[in-house]
């Protein structure tokens, strides 16, 4: 990718910056993080990975996932083949989910087992005040829809009024087996500047078409610390944001994940939660399998409890990881 045309991309003085920054490290460490290095086909995360390399400095790849690594096209084929290659080179790899384990292992890779660094810490803020009066008194349920036409399993196969449809159905499904609680939006994506980017622009849309539901879309100016704190008060979160499952194991609250990439099915195969899980790679395919998995969905919300064993697992291993690499420095 870089090596043949060195002349050229060295030139650049972002670039030139980025190297000079590098030279100076002991040490590049990339964490953490989704699949860019993988599904996502991320040329620039790869690019800077490899000026890394170029620079022949020690590269770590701390909790992330990776893959899968199509090879349909020339471009999938050349960026699997340059992903081998810095996989290979890494000096220090963990990894955060079951899945991406198992390729790590077909691929022949040492790596360490972790989970989401999120578990490494607790956080529990003051709420602003604006977030205080919606809360104030009430119960509530914590919902993270997900727009799915942007993720490339989904994109032109999928429109956004079946994605509308769906998440409306499940309001409603939501709505009876919560009957005296608000619904609390809580977007994780901001700043795209686009519909399919920011969360917010889909939540208020559901908001729309369920006046009859008390919902309240959480403004996406809030960090994290103040989104697990909005978590912590939840009766429930039902989400399809690989995050929002993570805040809720991370503050011992019940969940339904809404697996829709091997980020949150990995993550809960690693802490041995499956149960809480529900598969929604085809569940917008048809009226019939929608209906099918809204059967499943009601069987989920009668069943979920907190587990503090699955919180401790959680922050054991991802402490274990930190210690390791800490040690190795």
């Amino acid at each position: 990718m870089i090596y043949k045309v060195k002349w050229l991309w060295k030139l650049h003085p972002t670039i030139v910056h980025i190297l000079q920054v590098y030279k100076k490290a002991d040490l590049i460490i990339c964490a953490p993080g989704g699949i860019c290095m993988g599904g996502f086909q991320d040329w620039n995360h790869l690019f800077y990975l490899q000026l890394a390399k170029y620079a022949r400095k020690p590269l770590a790849y701390y909790g992330r996932s990776f893959g899968p690594f199509p090879i349909t096209t020339k471009s999938n084929r050349d960026f699997k083949k340059l992903s081998l290659e810095m996989l290979h080179y890494f000096s220090f790899l963990s990894i955060r989910d079951s899945k991406t384990e198992k390729l790590a292992q077909e691929l022949g890779l040492g790596y360490v087992s972790t989970v989401d660094s999120a578990f490494l810490d607790a956080p529990k803020v003051i709420l602003p005040k604006e977030i205080q009066q919606i809360l104030e008194g009430k119960k509530y349920i914590v919902f993270v829809p997900n727009l799915l036409i942007w993720h490339y399993a989904y994109k032109g196969r999928i429109s956004k009024e079946m994605v509308l449809s769906f998440y409306s159905r499940m309001t409603d499904v939501i709505g009876a087996h919560y009957p005296d609680h608000e619904i609390i939006m809580l977007p994780q994506t901001f700043n795209y500047g686009n519909y399919e980017g920011d969360d917010i622009h889909l939540f208020n849309e559901i908001k729309a078409m369920k006046k009859d539901y008390p919902i309240t879309v959480i403004s996406d100016q809030y960090s994290s610390d103040i989104q697990q704190t909005i978590i912590q008060g939840a009766s429930c979160l039902v989400g399809a944001r690989y995050h929002s499952v993570v805040f809720a194991i991370n503050n011992n609250v019940p969940f339904v994940a809404l697996s829709y990439e091997h980020k949150i099915s990995g993550l809960l195969e690693t802490l041995g939660k499956t149960e809480c899980m529900l598969d929604i790679t085809f569940a917008l395919d048809s009226e019939k399998k929608t209906n099918e998995f809204l059967v499943l969905f009601k069987e989920k919300l009668n069943n979920i409890k907190s587990d503090s064993k699955v919180q401790a697992l959680a922050k054991a291993i991802s402490n274990k990881c930190f210690s390791y690499f800490v040690n190795q420095l």
